[in-house]
């Protein structure tokens, strides 16, 4: 757990690599990510990398890659919120803020708490996101495309009534 989670991680062009399935450029993901994210049945030959990238394409099976060494979507323990479509699964990996929950406050109460909840319980110490989120990264920036896809939805389908 550390406060620092929500911090933006600075790459520099050399850190970056090509996926080898989609040839999207990466991003590095902790060491610790892979480990806690992958299932025990995987081989180990999939783990045994010191560095791996994150492809985040969509439309890209691979999740994680080093080299030609790939983990894919079914190799790991949840889903990867970023990867789905028509998803409604968890957005904050530490505190269960889902699609689903952070649509139905929107619907009860007008807006979403999710983000100041999350900014608090990061300033008191109490996420992980680099060993839950599968990005290896604070998740506020997918709650927020979340709640912003939520809102511009919900305003369309009421300009529309």
């Amino acid at each position: 757990m550390s406060f620092d989670c929500c911090s933006v991680i600075e790459t520099s062009q050399k850190d970056t690599a090509l996926c080898p399935r989609c040839g999207e450029k990466g991003n590095p993901v902790p060491l610790a990510t892979v480990g806690a994210m992958a299932k025990t049945e995987v081989a180990a030959v999939k783990l045994s990398a010191q560095e791996y990238q994150l492809c985040r394409n969509r439309d890209c099976p691979g999740v994680y890659y080093a080299g030609e060494v790939q983990l894919e979507k079914s190799d790991l323990r949840v889903p990867v919120n970023f990867k789905e479509r028509n998803y409604e699964g968890p957005v904050c990996y530490c505190f269960n803020h889902t699609v689903a929950s952070i649509r139905a406050e929107i619907k009860s109460i007008g807006h979403s708490t999710a983000q100041a909840m999350i900014t608090q319980e990061v300033k008191a110490g109490g996420c992980a996101c680099e060993v839950k989120n599968p990005a290896g990264t604070c998740c506020l920036g997918d709650v927020i495309r979340a709640v912003q896809a939520i809102t511009t939805a919900k305003n369309t389908t009421l300009k529309q009534v």
